[in-house]
């Protein structure tokens, strides 16, 4: 380390700075690490290093020495614990995935009923929508390249697949209980899962677009759709009725 103005910069073993990406990668680190070998906590800052240039730029133009050199280590180190570029982004796309799952599940600890888990998951989107919107910005520009695969496409599918299951088990449950309108829990989970997913980019594109308000308000409106019990059959219109008292009242051609 070494004091530049006042701020302390970290360096990496050739004497030089660590890039910002280095820094949040480190700081990124969960505290834990201290007690991990060293093995895992270099594949780690290696990861989180990968996710934020992957994110920054795109999955094509990033290169392994890109990675190394935002870690301050070497290209060998990094394909001793990946092998490959393709295996390290594969590792990036499932570590965010469990990440945020492992969020949602410490979220959802407490919550009881269908409701709450609904809360609960558009709420881990709220708290965690950086890490979120890195996963979402990474699977739509991988999902542009040429050199797909499936191991991978089956990395960032799992996210919807699980999330999928979150909110059809919650919607179907509150269906069944009588907590919630009948609906199609899989035509209902698709549509908070898109609005969720829109918010992700529209603040990529409008950074100023408050995502937690909307979300919030998405939130509301789907917990409120979902309590609204079906109207009771409507009675005739007035109109109606008196067309029905005419035909009631028209003598029959036989009194003409």
């Amino acid at each position: 380390m070494r004091k530049t103005d006042g701020a302390i910069l970290e360096m990496n073993p050739q004497g030089q700075p660590l890039s910002d990406v280095a820094q949040a990668a480190r700081e990124d680190a969960p505290k834990r690490r201290k007690t991990q070998p060293r093995s895992i906590e270099v594949a780690e800052a290696m990861r989180n290093a990968a996710l934020e240039l992957f994110s920054q730029q795109n999955y094509s133009t990033v290169t392994i020495k890109d990675i190394a050199a935002a870690t301050g280590s070497n290209s060998a180190l990094i394909y001793y614990h990946f092998g490959s570029k393709e295996e390290l982004f594969l590792k990036v796309v499932t570590t965010t995935v469990d990440e945020a799952f492992q969020k949602f599940e410490d979220v959802r600890a407490n919550a009881q009923s269908p409701e709450e888990i609904l809360y609960a998951w558009i709420e881990v989107h709220i708290m965690q929508f950086v890490l979120l919107q890195k996963l979402a910005k990474v699977s739509l520009d991988y999902a542009s390249t040429r050199s797909r695969t499936p191991s991978v496409d089956r990395a960032i599918r799992s996210f919807y697949d699980k999330e999928y299951v979150v909110l059809g088990e919650a919607i179907r449950a509150g269906v069944e209980q009588g907590i919630f309108r009948p609906v199609d829990p899989r035509r209902m989970a698709t549509f908070i899962s898109t609005f969720l997913d829109g918010c992700l980019f529209r603040n990529v594109m409008f950074p100023r677009f408050s995502y937690r308000r909307a979300m919030q308000d998405m939130r509301d409106f789907v917990l409120e759709h979902l309590r609204a019990r079906a109207a009771p059959p409507q009675s005739a219109t007035p109109s109606t009725a008196r067309k029905t008292v005419r035909r009631k009242a028209a003598p029959a051609a036989s009194d003409r």
